[in-house]
């Protein structure tokens, strides 16, 4: 990932060598559990399950389910090539879960499928959960960043801020049962979960004015 973030599988790859170690992914779930909510969402585990692109395309536009649709056909992804994996305890269905719902959450959030708009993704995980795999994914995100596309900081950093406030303003994702908000209106949706996206943006726009308005101009 190191190498090239732009490449999805290598996202999941690492996700998946994140999870290998199943202290860390217990310690997880021991963590998550303390939220009554996530308790019980990690037992009832609701699951998105396979997609119907065809059947999400003729839901009215604007809907979550259209919206989602879009996006796949946009960035070319098909949905019959995504993960979908076998929960059989609380532990799998975390990691089936963050699988199957990813591009939900791009989605939802308004993080576009690049490079910086990853960070930012990952960024709002963190905010979320706290878990270290959002944190591992972040950190090689920041690595490419670092080691093969500096330029890209000024446009990431932005987004990983915005990642951040979006993430600790809004209520918690994980478990939604997506299946059933799929005919929603989208904007509904976000702010049924208190994602105020013109709020977050207005206040970036407005720090980054301020912050103009301090540097001295050079004689």
């Amino acid at each position: 990932m190191v190498r090239d973030a732009n490449d999805p599988d290598r996202v999941f790859d690492l996700i998946e060598a994140l999870y290998a170690s199943s202290d860390a992914t217990q310690q997880m779930v021991e963590r998550m559990s303390r939220d009554p909510g996530i308790s019980r969402v990690l037992q009832e585990r609701p699951r998105l399950g396979r997609i119907d692109l065809e059947a999400l395309g003729r839901l009215p536009e604007g809907t979550l389910g259209r919206t989602f649709a879009d996006h796949l056909r946009e960035c070319g992804l098909d949905p019959g090539l995504l993960r979908v994996l076998e929960a059989p305890d609380a532990a799998s269905y975390v990691k089936a879960h963050l699988f199957e719902t990813h591009d939900l959450w791009h989605v939802v959030t308004g993080f576009l499928p690049t490079p910086e708009g990853e960070l930012g993704l990952q960024s709002f995980y963190f905010a979320q959960n706290g878990s270290r795999v959002s944190m591992g994914v972040f950190v090689a995100g920041l690595c490419f960043t670092f080691l093969r596309n500096f330029d890209l900081c000024e446009v990431a950093m932005p987004q990983v801020v915005r990642g951040w406030l979006l993430g600790r303003r809004a209520k918690l994702l994980f478990g939604t049962d997506w299946k059933t908000l799929l005919n929603t209106p989208l904007e509904q949706v976000r702010a049924s979960f208190g994602l105020e996206l013109d709020k977050v943006d207005t206040l970036l726009r407005e720090s980054e004015s301020a912050r103009l308005s301090l540097v001295p101009i050079k004689a």
